[in-house]
């Protein structure tokens, strides 16, 4: 796959005068530290079973404030294969999720059929593009969280399975849809959480042509089906919203000719297990010198380091963040002090502090 690189931003930062960003300014490094970051990662995970099957694509984290989507994917990571192909990618919008936004540039959503070379999000949406087409599934799968039940409100997305067309070329949307819903609803007993079929009619009708730019409409006019899961934001727990996607998929598991081991029963029966917290920690570099980060400890570093965080720790949702400065940067330089976090997706682990002397 083609490495992107990431885009360097060579601007002020507006919101402190203590930071600047990039290295093209005439500045004087002697005064400032200069702070490098880890290049955010597109991760996706690859998985075979010795028995021959079909190949799904499932796809978290395309909206960064979907907790249950990207939490979903990321608990089938742990799952081995017995029958047919896998691929999972949790956190397609890392930055996004970071930052707890459903579009820290912009929604994600809406930049599959066209986007810039110049906007943030390109490397994340061709490198996600680019391994759909490499892998070729029999179907794509893209996880959730919408507002609302769309059982009770027709134009709320959440609860509900969204296909574009009832048909569309030779792919029996609906049918398919109507399978895997009739198969989830057998287990839940709230009608309020039941789960419709919601058709968008995105390429025969103008209602949504915001769709024509989605992810799933993008798939189709590659000639791959593609549906669209939605838990509801508003059901009770994060448990509750992995238990809706789990129901889902454990249909079209069965359609497309794909077994995971342990089974879609135990995961949902022993959630716990799959929902839990880790060790977190954290390395510096200081002019090359490694020291460990401990939690809420300010570091003092002289005027005209550098200062790198080379490693850390914990899980795959697990990545440094500098407050206050864009996450899209991963490099730049500071004159006075800087908060640093170690996050688990949107959650803060680890914080401390550099100031500098």
């Amino acid at each position: 796959m083609e490495n992107f690189s990431r885009r360097k931003f060579i601007k002020y930062i507006s919101l402190s005068p203590f930071l600047l960003a990039g290295k093209s300014f005439a500045i004087d490094k002697s005064t400032r530290v200069h702070i490098f970051l880890p290049e955010k990662p597109f991760e996706y995970f690859y998985k075979k079973g010795k028995e021959k099957g079909g190949r799904i694509l499932v796809i978290g984290g395309i909206h960064g404030n979907e907790i249950g989507a990207y939490k979903t994917a990321d608990i089938l990571v742990d799952t081995e294969i017995e029958k047919g192909e896998l691929i999972i990618v949790p956190r397609s919008n890392f930055i996004s999720v970071l930052a707890n936004r459903r579009g820290y540039n912009g929604d994600m959503n809406r930049k599959f059929s066209k986007i810039s070379q110049r906007d943030a999000d390109y490397r994340f949406v061709i490198s996600l593009k680019e391994l759909i087409k490499a892998f070729k599934p029999d179907v794509v799968l893209s996880l959730h969280d919408g507002f609302g039940f769309h059982s009770l409100n027709k134009n709320h997305w959440g609860q509900c399975l969204v296909i574009d067309e009832f048909n569309y070329k030779n792919f029996p949307l609906y049918k398919i849809a109507k399978f895997v819903i009739d198969e989830a609803n057998k287990k839940i007993s709230n009608r309020k959480y039941k789960i419709p079929v919601y058709c968008t009619q995105t390429f025969t009708s103008d209602r949504h042509l915001e769709q024509r730019k989605a992810l799933t409409g993008w798939c189709l006019n590659q000639d791959i089906p593609a549906f669209c899961l939605e838990s509801s934001k508003q059901l009770p727990s994060l448990k509750e919203k992995i238990k809706t996607h789990f129901y889902m998929l454990d249909g079209f598991f069965k359609i497309y000719g794909v077994k995971i081991k342990p089974s879609f029963e135990y995961i949902l029966s022993n959630l716990n297990e799959f929902i839990k917290g880790n060790s977190y920690y954290l390395t510096a570099s200081i002019n090359g010198k490694l020291k460990r980060v401990k939690n809420f400890e300010t570091i003092k570093i002289p005027k005209g380091c550098e200062f790198r965080i080379v490693n850390f720790g914990g899980t795959r949702g697990t990545f440094p963040v500098a407050h206050g400065v864009n996450l899209n940067w991963k490099d730049f330089y500071i004159r006075s002090s800087l908060t640093i976090y170690l996050k688990d997706d949107y959650k803060k682990v680890i914080s401390f502090n550099i100031k500098v002397v």
